[in-house]
């Protein structure tokens, strides 16, 4: 069997010169270059200067063995990701698992038959190829999803000026207006203001999770109540439009959250917004904190069309969704959760979802305490 392929540098490390004759003749005459040594200190002073596309080392060897060997080559930067194949007459179960334990990729037991050596090094040489090339593939398709990344970035932050320009106009249209005017012109001037206002909060969710994830984002943590944290969330997301009972269960004594109180209150505001778009008219929505070991829990539940478990996790990864086979079709970007969970872990808590088809949901989320004693709320 013949490798056709530009020359491939083989190493061969064994103390014996007629293993070292052997299998350099039958390698070179497959047109190979290959590197002959006796000893293991020899062979991994060559490697650092010359790396070889693949090692064939024996294990017993004096002053240094194969095990010993391997290891060194695995602990190097430049020479870990080399293939190493042992070829040895200890061919005893724990030897062979020992080759394996330090780095090998394959064992070949002595005497070698030339046509599975060769097979062997060519399936190796074939698979290190492949998860060369893989790799490149990867890093190229990193810098295609940066890209990608930076021009969504750049155009969704243009949006905003205009966005602005927009709810500005209507609120001045809204304030300008006859006092008499219809209620149903009225109704369909404050959707468009509430629908301008959600719009710019998606636009800047989408920046702000491309900020979390690059790390890119300053906390500012101060010691706030639940309630008022719940008070902010609600002046982001509630208008006259909606039609649901709010109701808040918070102990008398909870504990002070220490947070930053814009991106938390930005969490509960996207968890309400959700429920008001998914929950029936007319419904409750609960907004709760109580303590809980990892701090304080919070969370928002509703009485929507529920979540199956499979999508519990889902929906909390950037453009994760999840079907309601019971409720309405609603069009999501998939970042509003991903958010959540961003902000949720910068501040060292966590966040989760209970629900079922049927059932509603509750989404919950927990915070550090402040100074970790009780707060009247």
């Amino acid at each position: 069997m013949r490798i056709d392929t530009a020359p491939i540098s083989l190493m061969i490390v064994d103390d014996e010169p007629e293993n070292l004759n052997v299998l350099g003749d039958m390698l070179r005459g497959l047109g190979m270059n290959v590197r002959a040594f006796p000893h293991g200190a020899m062979a991994l002073s060559a490697a650092l200067h010359e790396p070889p596309a693949l090692v064939l080392l024996d294990i017993r060897m004096p002053d240094m063995d194969g095990y010993e060997v391997c290891r060194l080559f695995k602990a190097d930067e430049i020479l870990c990701e080399i293939p190493i194949l042992f070829i040895s007459a200890l061919s005893a179960a724990a030897d062979i698992t020992a080759g394996f334990a330090c780095g090998g990729v394959d064992y070949i037991s002595k005497p070698f038959r030339e046509a599975e050596v060769l097979a062997r090094i060519h399936t190796h040489l074939a698979l290190r190829a492949a998860y060369v090339k893989l790799a490149q593939e990867h890093a190229h398709l990193c810098v295609l999803e940066c890209q990608r990344d930076r021009l969504t970035h750049m155009m969704v932050h243009d949006m905003r000026s205009p966005l602005q320009v927009i709810d500005g106009h209507l609120e001045m249209l809204q304030a300008y207006l006859p006092e008499n005017l219809p209620a149903e012109p009225q109704s369909h001037l404050q959707e468009a203001i509430q629908g301008t206002r959600l719009l710019g909060q998606m636009v800047s969710t989408v920046i702000d999770v491309s900020r979390m994830e690059s790390e890119n984002i300053p906390l500012h943590r101060v010691t706030v109540t639940a309630r008022q944290v719940f008070q902010a969330a609600r002046a982001q997301v509630l208008s006259p439009v909606h039609s649901h009972t709010l109701n808040e269960h918070i102990p008398e004594f909870c504990p002070p959250l220490f947070c930053d109180l814009e991106w938390s209150a930005r969490i509960v505001a996207n968890l309400l917004a959700n429920a008001l778009k998914y929950a029936p008219n007319g419904s409750e929505i609960e907004l709760g904190a109580a303590p809980d070991p990892c701090g304080v829990r919070l969370w928002v539940r509703d009485q929507g069309p529920g979540i199956a478990a499979q999508y519990h996790e889902r929906i909390f990864e950037k453009f994760g969704v999840a079907d309601f086979p019971l409720g309405p079709q609603l069009e999501s970007t998939g970042l509003g959760l991903a958010f959540c969970r961003l902000a949720v872990e910068a501040q060292g808590g966590t966040i989760g979802v209970e629900s079922e088809i049927g059932q509603g949901s509750t989404f919950w989320f927990t915070l550090p305490t402040g100074d970790g004693g009780a707060m009247r709320v």
